[in-house]
């Protein structure tokens, strides 16, 4: 399950940060330019990063691992 958080957030956050880029005219588009598209972008890219953060995140009642003694 972490795994698919994981790519899934590095999918989102570069969806978002690609329609934040475009809006800020710096790749070409069509339609998506402007201050609006930044914003979409920027929260997007930010629900991707929650997502990547999420994967690393601790479970409740989960114990860390523990190393095996000689």
């Amino acid at each position: 399950m972490r795994l698919a958080f994981f790519i899934a957030g590095l999918l989102v956050m570069l969806m978002g940060t690609g329609w934040a880029l475009q809006g800020a005219y710096v790749v070409p588009a069509t339609f998506m330019r402007g201050p609006e598209w930044i914003a979409i972008g920027a929260a997007v890219a930010g629900l991707g990063g929650l997502l990547v953060w999420r994967s690393f995140a601790k479970r409740a009642g989960e114990e860390p691992p523990t190393t095996p003694s000689p």
